[in-house]
C-alpha cells in the first residue's frame, strides 16, 4: 500500500493542479502538464500498458522524457517572464531540435538499456535538451527569488531551482554511467539506488511541489478574504436576498468564489447609496476613525435605516480596482463586524 501511494500519489496530485490551475500563467499549466505526463508514463501501470498495446517496453519512458522537456521549457519561460525576458527563438529550435534527435536514436534502437545500441547518443540529446533550459531555471530562479517579497514565491522558486539541479545531475550520472557500458570504465556510483531512483523521482516532486507552493499560498490568501468578507456579506444578503446568487463554483477555484463576493457586496452596496447618512460619516471621521472604519459605519446605518433618505448622501469608497477594492472590503469587513450598531446611530 505504502508503495502504491509512493508511486501514484505525484501524478494524482499534478493532473489535479493542471485541471483546477486557474490563474492566467500558462506557462505554469504546461509546467504541471509536462509533470502530470512524466510522473504518470514512469508509473509501472502505464509502462505495462505501453507495452502490451505497442510491444514496446520502453515507449512509456520516451513519453515521460517528453514531459520533462516540456517542464524545462515551461519553466523556462515561467522565470522569463518573472525576470522581464523573452525565451529566445534560439532556445525554441535548440529544444526542439535535440528532443527530434532523441525520437531518431529511439527509433533506431527502441531501447534504453545501457548497453544497447544509440542509447549513449539517446542520453547525450536528452541532456544536452535540458540543459540550456534549466541552465536558465537556476539562473533566473535564483536572481528572481533574492528580489520578490513574497515568501511562498521565494520558496517555490528555491524548490524549483533545486530539482533543476536534482535533474542535471541525475541526467549527467545516466549519461556518464551509459557512456561506462560503452566504452568499459569503472562507475558504481551510477547504479546506486540514490542516483538512480531516488534522485529522478524527488526531482520530479521538488519541482512539482514548488510550482504548487505559490499556487495554494494564492488560493489561501483568497480563502481568508473570502472568509473576511463574511459578516458584510451576510448583513448585506439578509437586507436584500437578490444580491446572493449562489454560483456553483467550487472550492478550488477561490478565484472566481471571491470575485462573486465582492461583486455581490458592491451589488448591495449600489442599493444602498441612496441611504448613506454623510453625517453618520462626519460623525465616525470625528472619532479619528480610519476610511475602512467610517466607511463600515456608513453601511450599518444605510442598512438600519434602509429606505429612508437622509438630508446628506455620503459617497461611496473604494479601489478602482479589483485588487484593490477587494482589500478595502476586507478592511471594511473587519471593522463592520466589530461595530456596535446602536453606538454607531448614536454618534
Amino acid at each position: 500500500m505504502g508503495e502504491l501511494l509512493l508511486r501514484y500519489t505525484p501524478p494524482a496530485a499534478a493532473w489535479l493542479m493542471v485541471f483546477s490551475w486557474r490563474d492566467g500563467q500558462d506557462a505554469i499549466r504546461r509546467l504541471f502538464l509536462g509533470l502530470a505526463v512524466s510522473l504518470t508514463a514512469l508509473t509501472p501501470a502505464v509502462q505495462v500498458a505501453a507495452e502490451h498495446l505497442t510491444g514496446v517496453g520502453t515507449l512509456a519512458r520516451l513519453l515521460g522524457h517528453a514531459g520533462m522537456v516540456l517542464v524545462a521549457w515551461s519553466a523556462h519561460d515561467l522565470l522569463a517572464h518573472l525576470n522581464g525576458m523573452r525565451r529566445s527563438r534560439w532556445s525554441t529550435w535548440w529544444t526542439a531540435g535535440m528532443f527530434g534527435l532523441m525520437c531518431l536514436f529511439f527509433a533506431l534502437k527502441p531501447s534504453l538499456l545501457p548497453q544497447a545500441p544509440w542509447v549513449l547518443e539517446y542520453w547525450v540529446a536528452y541532456l544536452l535538451a535540458l540543459t540550456p533550459a534549466f541552465g536558465n531555471v537556476i539562473r533566473l530562479g535564483l536572481r528572481y527569488a533574492r528580489s520578490t517579497s513574497d515568501r511562498a514565491l521565494r520558496l517555490g522558486l528555491h524548490l524549483i531551482v533545486a530539482g533543476a539541479a536534482m535533474a542535471l545531475g541525475y541526467l549527467v550520472n545516466r549519461a556518464v554511467r551509459v557512456g561506462a557500458s560503452r566504452f568499459g570504465y569503472d562507475y558504481p556510483l551510477g547504479w546506486s539506488f540514490w542516483m538512480s531512483a531516488v534522485l529522478p523521482n524527488a526531482a520530479h516532486v521538488v519541482v512539482l511541489i514548488g510550482a504548487a507552493v505559490p499556487a495554494a499560498a494564492a488560493w489561501w490568501r483568497r480563502y481568508r478574504q473570502f472568509t473576511r468578507l463574511e459578516p458584510i456579506w451576510r448583513a448585506l444578503a439578509d437586507a436584500d436576498p437578490r444580491i446572493a446568487l449562489n454560483p456553483r463554483v467550487g472550492w478550488w477555484n477561490m478565484r472566481m468564489r471571491l470575485y462573486r463576493r465582492v461583486i455581490e457586496i458592491r451589488d448591495g452596496l449600489l442599493d444602498l447609496q441612496p441611504c448613506r447618512d454623510a453625517d453618520v460619516a462626519t460623525a465616525a471621521r470625528g472619532r479619528s476613525a480610519s476610511p475602512a472604519e467610517v466607511e463600515a459605519a456608513v453601511i450599518a446605518a444605510a442598512i438600519s435605516a434602509r429606505g429612508v433618505v437622509p438630508a446628506r448622501v455620503e459617497p461611496g469608497a473604494g479601489a478602482p480596482d479589483l485588487d484593490g477594492d477587494t482589500a478595502f472590503l476586507c478592511e471594511v469587513a473587519d471593522a463592520f463586524s466589530l461595530l456596535d450598531d446602536r453606538r454607531v446611530l448614536q454618534s
